[in-house]
């Protein structure tokens, strides 16, 4: 073994020269092919070491505009291997690279291959950045002014992996700094997308975590949103396809749209259901809407020509709610059609006692109604509504404030009502009135008794006993 020492002096340790292109300046050569399997600095074909605190260990310099510094690997194997310490040890980076020029990079990782890879493996790339840092990150960009901390270009132009982590994840200061936006995508193509999120997984999530999406995002910003979207020339701000084209998730509200000057803050193509409520100042609808909830609209519906059989505008109450309120004028230029039978009014009734619907009743003194009790009663005021298949179309005087014992009234139109027959038997078109029997009602035989006492007229037979029937309320 030769070993040169340039000991104490101020020379080059070692200087190697040649005036061929096809030569080395210097060669190192290590012939042993057995593995290290340790973490020391051996086994090298050169090995440069310095006490300088500036210096490199190996430092290539090129006069023109070649390469500095080159490496070659076996075709398995790696090119250039960077470590500042030993495995376990504190150090810097394992490799830096530096550059004064702006047309230049600071580091460039290059792959010549032209062939697939065809699987799933972290290979082909032109750079790879690994890490087990548990916040650190595979690769990391930053840029120390305004600009770009990494950047992608290519048909992909940046893609990100994860097993159970974040794929990509871009900040553009640390926490409690003001910085820039985390992630900006931009593209110059009319068939492109600035950014495009894709979830491929066919699983459904079944929970409530806002997990499972193709875009997901999130601010704490109290006037901002989780996602915005703006057209700066007249089109779609957010447009979404899909089995839920879009959805929004929110303590306040799930999803805003804002619009400027005539512009719309939402346009619908298709059917809307809404199983909240809902309040606007102005709501054009030119499609069947069906609502679940509550709708409040302080300035106008404006309701365009249906002409298929949907109806136009659905308003549905499963409880004891209303479906719709009116609090004004009501125009309407057509007919209004009640799928129900009578026109009800509601009325205190007197005591506390359960009465069975179809009951015929009666004026008491302090205007309450009690089921009648006496034949041919003047004092007869209708049948209450909504026994049998008939339940009341319309519903007058309705006062929940009130409170008490109060129940509609079928005072026109068709209801079921409970009938005595065995006085005599009722006919279909007889007149009936008030029986003794109590809250029944009977034919009418004497036509003299019978002025101011009629209840209105049978719709159906009755030879015996006493039943309920349908009956065409008339008071006369």
């Amino acid at each position: 073994m030769t070993t040169i020492v340039n000991d104490g002096g101020a020379g080059d340790g070692i200087e190697g020269s040649t005036d061929s292109h096809g030569s080395n300046g210097v060669v190192g050569l290590n012939k042993d092919p057995t593995p290290r399997n340790a973490a020391t600095p051996k086994g090298n074909g050169v090995f440069g070491s310095t006490l300088v605190p500036d210096g490199a260990g190996v430092f290539g310099l090129h006069n023109t505009g070649g390469v500095g510094v080159a490496g070659f690997g076996h075709p398995a194997g790696i090119g250039v291997v960077g470590i500042s310490a030993p495995a376990g040890a504190k150090g810097g980076d394992g490799v830096l690279g530096v550059t004064n020029s702006e047309h230049r990079n600071g580091m460039v990782g290059r792959n010549d291959s032209t062939t697939a890879r065809a699987a799933a493996d972290a290979g082909g790339n032109g750079v790879l950045g690994f890490t087990q840092v548990p916040d650190g990150a595979g690769v990391f960009g930053i840029h120390a002014t305004t600009g770009i901390g990494v950047a992608g270009l290519g048909l992909i132009g940046m893609s990100g992996g994860s097993v159970n982590g974040v794929g990509v994840m871009g900040v553009s200061a640390p926490p409690g700094g003001k910085g820039g936006d985390g992630v900006q995508g931009i593209t110059n193509s009319e068939f492109r997308n600035g950014v495009y999120g894709r979830n491929d997984s066919t699983t459904k999530r079944n929970n409530a975590d806002p997990a499972g999406n193709g875009v997901f995002g999130y601010s704490r910003v109290p006037d901002g949103c989780g996602v915005l979207g703006a057209h700066g020339a007249g089109g779609h701000g957010v447009i979404g396809t899909g089995g839920f084209g879009m959805i929004g998730i929110g303590s306040i509200i799930g999803v805003w749209g804002q619009a400027k000057g005539t512009g719309w803050a939402g346009y619908f193509t298709g059917p809307v259901r809404i199983d909240g409520s809902a309040e606007s100042q102005r709501l054009a609808v030119d499609f069947a809407a069906s609502i679940g909830g509550t709708l409040n609209v302080t300035d106008a519906v404006n309701v365009t020509a249906n002409t298929g059989g949907t109806p136009l505008l659905l308003s549905k109450h499963t409880g004891n709610g209303v479906a719709a309120r009116f609090e004004g004028d009501v125009e309407v230029t057509g007919d209004i059609r009640l799928t129900n039978a009578d026109c009800a009014e509601d009325f205190d009734i007197a005591g506390t006692d359960v009465i069975a619907l179809g009951t015929v009743m009666v004026l008491c003194g302090d205007g309450a109604l009690a089921p009648s009790e006496r034949a041919y009663d003047k004092r007869v005021a209708g049948v209450l509504s909504g026994a049998g298949s008939y339940k009341p179309g319309i519903v007058l005087d309705q006062r929940p404030e009130r409170g008490g014992h109060r129940l509609p009234v079928a005072l026109v139109g068709k209801v079921f009502c409970k009938v005595d027959a065995d006085r005599a038997p009722v006919e279909v078109g007889d007149l009936l009135t008030t029986s003794d029997t109590p809250g029944h009602a009977m034919k009418a035989t004497d036509p003299a008794r019978a002025f101011g006492a009629v209840i209105g007229k049978a719709l159906r037979p009755l030879g015996t006993g006493q039943d309920l029937i349908p009956i065409l309320v008339a008071l006369q």
